[in-house]
């Protein structure tokens, strides 16, 4: 999957006003249908971009994960109110991991560390988890600490590139401009382990260029990850290889950009972007959420759901251009593909036609 999937998909204010959305199930089912999908596309944009640059399937090893991981039938109602959702890559569970060990001494068949893309009420950011799980024995956790002191040299660089910083605990031995290694240092000695790495936070909307820099830092800090990756397979690390991919890759990368920016814009790429915004009209806040629950979570053409893969919109039965109004009634749910289907001169109501 390219970049180009990146064009269609937006997180605005609108996804920012779900956390403040009272309702928990709405609120749940909201996340789930609309906006995890989104953020699925976002990830296949990101592992296609990994297979690019360094020639490695990041699944081959790891799975996707999502928070929240919804149960499909639900016995009591749904309280928790989520404050955020992420969509991840983890370490295969059926997978066995001898570089580490549990301290009952059974098989390791779940890794400690996460590396995500996180939205919340102030926007999308990129995190790279450790230490969610406590099972481990101290020999594994302090594995993956020392691995930062060595490579201390090398993981900076990748830190700038991609903008992702560790977390600093604070602790009274620690002067607040200390060197990582001396962080790290202390970190083992008061055996904190939970050693996340958060990358900037783009505030909303965030869409198109925006989604595609955030997924090329996710690919920049990947060495990392595949570093823990190859520690708990019990293998050498690759971190010199897969820097050396990416060095080579920005290269290339700079150079295409030096020799675009002399060629002219086709005129046809400023028609395209004109009807791409005409085609986003803005739904009032909150008003999204409501056509997604009238309609059931499901394109009224097709019936796709987002089990389906299907991304939702909200379209307008009468277009604007034909004086259609911002209402309930003047709503309708259209998956991704039915809704390019869907001119802007096209008023029919899809909700009321039979398979």
């Amino acid at each position: 999957m390219s970049v180009q999937a990146l064009s269609d998909i937006t997180f605005d204010e609108q996804d920012a006003n779900l956390f403040l959305v009272d309702d928990a199930q709405l609120r749940a089912d909201a996340l789930k249908h609309s906006v995890l999908p989104r953020l699925r596309v976002v990830m296949n944009v990101a592992i296609a971009c990994i297979r690019e640059i360094y020639g490695i399937e990041a699944l081959e090893d790891s799975i996707v994960s999502v928070y929240p991981n919804f149960r499909q039938k639900r016995d009591r109602e749904l309280l928790i109110k989520y404050e955020s959702v992420f969509v991840g890559l983890g370490g295969q569970r059926k997978a066995k991991w001898p570089g580490f060990a549990r301290k009952d001494g059974k098989p390791v068949q779940i890794l400690p560390f996460r590396f995500a893309f996180v939205l919340d009420q102030y926007g999308v950011f990129t995190v790279l988890e450790n230490a969610w799980l406590k099972g481990l024995d101290t020999r594994s956790f302090e594995m993956l600490l020392r691995f930062h002191i060595d490579n201390e040299h090398k993981v900076n660089p990748l830190c700038f590139a991609s903008g992702m910083a560790p977390g600093i605990p604070y602790l009274e031995d620690l002067p607040l401009l200390a060197p990582l290694r001396d962080e790290y240092q202390l970190r083992l000695k008061h055996k904190l382990y939970d050693n996340h790495f958060l990358g900037h936070t783009y505030h909303f909307p965030v869409s198109g260029d925006t989604l595609e820099q955030i997924v090329n830092r996710f690919a920049y800090f990947f060495p990392v990850y595949d570093s823990y990756i190859q520690m708990a397979k019990g293998l050498p690390i690759r971190l010199d290889a897969l820097v050396a991919k990416l060095s080579a890759w920005l290269e290339r990368e700079l150079e295409e950009t030096e020799e675009q920016t002399e060629l002219p814009v086709p005129e046809t790429l400023g028609v395209h972007a004109a009807r791409a915004a005409e085609s986003k009209v803005r739904v009032m806040p909150a008003m999204r959420w409501q056509v997604f629950q009238r309609d059931q979570w499901r394109c009224v053409a097709c019936g796709r759901s987002s089990h389906d893969g299907a991304i939702l919109h909200v379209d307008h039965i009468i277009p604007r251009s034909r004086g259609g109004l911002d209402a309930l009634e003047n709503y309708q749910t259209l998956c991704d593909i039915c809704n390019i289907g869907k001119s802007n001169k096209d008023a029919t109501d899809l909700r009321n036609r039979k398979g």
